[in-house]
């Protein structure tokens, strides 16, 4: 006759209140994870644009919210100024003694005269908030021997960045053969921009800025007005059109709203607002 098995040691008893505090911390858990999902942007569709080309991201995820022909190739004007800034190294109280070369250079100006003293600080807020391209040219000159040697930086860091659609050839976003960028790598650049040199935001975000003595107007036209906005960089060429990055905050929350070659330059400001109204909507 076999062995009778032994039952084995009876598990001890979980308290009530045990079980509770555990099934209370997996709900919780369950809930914070719907609530954080419910929270991730969603995408969204973009109403009618006389834009060619858009693109909108969310700043923390760099993820695409929605675009309109976001890999095709623009000339973009002066947002090209935005790796400018991204690629230049400079202390912000280094100057620069302007010469005619500089105060001549084409394209929309600060209005340097030769022989004037600009520092660093005061080169970047004409850069990015005047578009100034005398400015531009400046930096240039304090970064590299010549344009040709900080356009090759501009795209060395563009390749880093991942911007695959986009090659530069000038610092200052005139028109030209072989200077392109997509208004995805545009999102790209200006979301690292932002990141890596927050700064960035203490010229962009404010109407005008007094510097040394010397004052300077932003030229983007929602800056003041809408309190969401707080600037980037237009861009305005023959070829490439009417052009805008803007860097917006809502609902603790940022976002990129690229628009390139618009019909004027009202409606780029007017349809930037209607994508960021529809941001907020979706929420």
């Amino acid at each position: 006759m076999g062995r009778k098995k032994s039952a084995g040691a009876p598990r001890p008893a979980v308290p009530r209140r045990s079980r509770l505090l555990g099934a209370a911390v997996c709900a919780a858990l369950i809930l914070a994870g719907a609530i954080v999902w419910l929270r991730r942007p969603q995408t969204i569709e973009l109403p009618y644009l006389t834009a060619r080309n858009a693109a909108v991201m969310d700043v923390a995820t760099g993820r695409f919210l929605s675009e309109k022909d976001a890999d095709a190739p623009r000339s973009p004007a002066s947002l090209t100024k935005l790796d400018d800034i991204e690629s230049g190294v400079l202390g912000w109280e280094d100057t620069f003694t302007v010469t005619p070369a500089e105060a001549h250079t084409l394209g929309s100006k600060y209005g340097m005269r030769p022989g004037e003293v600009f520092t660093v600080r005061q080169l970047v807020a004409g850069a990015v908030m005047v578009s100034g391209c005398d400015c531009i040219q400046s930096l240039v000159k304090l970064c590299a021997p010549d344009e040709a040697a900080f356009v090759e930086r501009m795209n060395r860091k563009a390749a880093r960045l991942g911007m695959g659609g986009s090659h530069f050839a000038n610092a200052t976003g005139i028109d030209a053969s072989g200077h392109y960028m997509t208004a995805r790598d545009v999102a790209r650049l200006a979301r690292a921009l932002v990141r890596e040199h927050p700064e960035i935001l203490e010229f962009t975000a404010a109407p005008s800025l007094e510097i040394g003595g010397r004052t300077f107007q932003n030229i983007h036209r929602l800056v003041g007005r809408d309190s969401r906005v707080k600037g980037l960089k237009t861009g305005t060429t023959t070829i490439g059109g009417f052009s805008v990055c803007t860097y917006a905050e809502m609902d603790g929350r940022r976002y990129l709203v690229v628009l390139m070659d618009s019909t004027s330059d009202s409606t780029r400001f007017a349809e930037t607002l209607t994508v960021l109204d529809l941001l907020a909507e979706e929420g």
